[in-house]
C-alpha cells in the first residue's frame, strides 16, 4: 500500500523517510501506521481483514462495544488502555501527550517484534 509520511520515520525495513515521502509498505504495516497518525493512505485500504491493525481494542468499561481507533479514544479510554497493556505514560497529562505515548510504545513494541522475529 502506498502512503505519504506525515512525520519522519526511522525504520529498519523502510529506512529513514522524511515528512512528505511516498512509501510503498506492507498493507498491515501501513494500516497500523495510518491508525497511529504517522502517514496517510494514497491507495485504497484493504476491504477485508486488517481491522485489528487499524484499531486498538476498547478498554473495559470504555462504553463502546466495538474496537475504537486510538485517535478517537477519550483520555479515560487511553489511560485504561495504557494500564491494561503495561504502557507507561510518564509525565503525559494532556490527551495528545497520552495518545503520543501510547502510539510510540505500540510502535516500539511492533518494531521490536519485527526485529526479534527475523
Amino acid at each position: 500500500m502506498r502512503v505519504e509520511m506525515l512525520r519522519l520515520m526511522a525504520n529498519p525495513t523502510y529506512g529513514n523517510q522524511p515528512e512528505g515521502a511516498i512509501v510503498d509498505m506492507d498493507p498491515a504495516d501501513a494500516e497500523r501506521r495510518i491508525a497511529a497518525g504517522y502517514c496517510r493512505p494514497l491507495d485504497e485500504p484493504r476491504k477485508n481483514g486488517g481491522r485489528a491493525a487499524k484499531t486498538a481494542a476498547a478498554p473495559p468499561g470504555g462504553g463502546q462495544g466495538e474496537d475504537t481507533p486510538v485517535e478517537k479514544m477519550t483520555v479515560e479510554q487511553l489511560r485504561s488502555y495504557a494500564a491494561e497493556h503495561d504502557i507507561t505514560l510518564g509525565d503525559a497529562v494532556k490527551k495528545d501527550d497520552i495518545r503520543a505515548a501510547v502510539v510510540a510504545e505500540l510502535e516500539r513494541r511492533r518494531d521490536e517484534d519485527e526485529d526479534g522475529g527475523a
